[in-house]
């Protein structure tokens, strides 16, 4: 016990305490959404990019161990098309919906979440899992766009929707960062002071936002596919999760731990953004991210502690 709470205090508590926080002094009046958005608005097009940056460029991928993040990744797209399937057939949901719910059951808020926890509870070369995650599910993340650009008829067709994803800021700082890490050169001091400089802002201001979001009253009559999405994501995600990475792939607790720590984070804020875009269901899933954020919360110490 006194190990759980040791992992609460020094890994878990300094980053929720921004999000508690926004929540708290929006529920005074002191902030409200509208202020919350245009922070959310800069972390999409500046910080959250810089992050992606700065991690590309900083980072050896070559010593990432891709079965793990492979195993990971294969968990995170099974969940996302069995829950669009369960919301099709469950909760009569359309093409649109159905494709929020699968983002927001199967991708973490690893960028403003996971990845400042895990780099505060482990060794730096611990969390290049985490970080190779990170890439990865901006491709994943592109490719959902497109078919939510395509169904909402803001492009004409696929390829007309990718060419769309060109405008991206996450899908472009990819694309830089790759560029940057892969060039046989050595980055520029600037651009890596620069980046982390601005990724720094990410995590702090995102947090706050989002609980500045979420402290907005709720239609109740959401509760139901909000319970749903929440049981997928912080349940039936670190299950499955651990079921592929411990069992199927054969890895010790220790060397998965840090992409554990990203299946048992909580929804993405990012599905919320999507859901304000497209026109879905909002509430939903804006619960499920409040939901799950107080279990991610009571749940990551002890897996740290395992």
């Amino acid at each position: 016990m006194a190990e759980i709470l040791n992992n609460f205090l020094s890994s878990v508590f300094p980053v929720a305490l921004m999000f508690f926080l926004g929540f708290w002094l929006a529920r005074r009046g002191v902030f409200d959404g509208g202020e919350a958005a245009a922070i959310l608005k800069f972390i999409a097009r500046i910080a959250a990019p810089a992050i992606l940056v700065s991690i590309l460029v900083t980072s050896d991928f070559g010593a990432a161990d891709l079965t793990l993040v492979g195993l990971y990744l294969l968990g995170e797209v099974l969940l996302y098309v069995v829950t669009a399937l369960i919301g099709v057939w469950l909760f009569r949901l359309d093409f649109k919906n159905a494709i929020l719910v699968g983002i927001a059951a199967s991708f973490s808020n690893h960028v403003m979440y996971a990845y400042p926890i895990a780099q505060f509870a482990f060794p730096a070369e611990m969390t290049l899992p985490v970080r190779s995650i990170i890439a990865f599910d901006i491709i994943i993340f592109a490719l959902s766009i497109v078919l939510l650009d395509v169904n909402a008829g803001a492009a004409r067709g696929i390829g007309s929707a990718l060419v769309r994803q060109l405008r991206n800021p996450l899908l472009l700082a990819l694309i830089f960062g790759l560029a940057v890490n892969l060039a046989p050169v050595t980055p520029p001091l600037a651009l890596v002071r620069g980046a982390g400089f601005i990724a720094d802002t990410a995590a702090p201001c995102g947090l706050f936002a989002a609980g500045v979001l979420l402290a907005a009253p709720f239609d109740r009559s959401h509760m139901r596919l909000a319970g749903f999405i929440t049981g997928m994501k912080m349940l039936v995600h670190p299950l499955l999760a651990a079921w592929l990475i411990l069992l199927w792939g054969g890895y010790a607790l220790e060397a998965a731990r840090t992409s554990l720590l990203v299946a048992v984070s909580p929804v993405g804020i990012m599905a919320l953004t999507f859901a304000n875009r497209y026109g879905g269901e909002t509430d939903a899933i804006a619960l499920s991210i409040l939901w799950s954020f107080v279990l991610s919360v009571l749940a990551i110490p002890v897996l740290l502690a395992l």
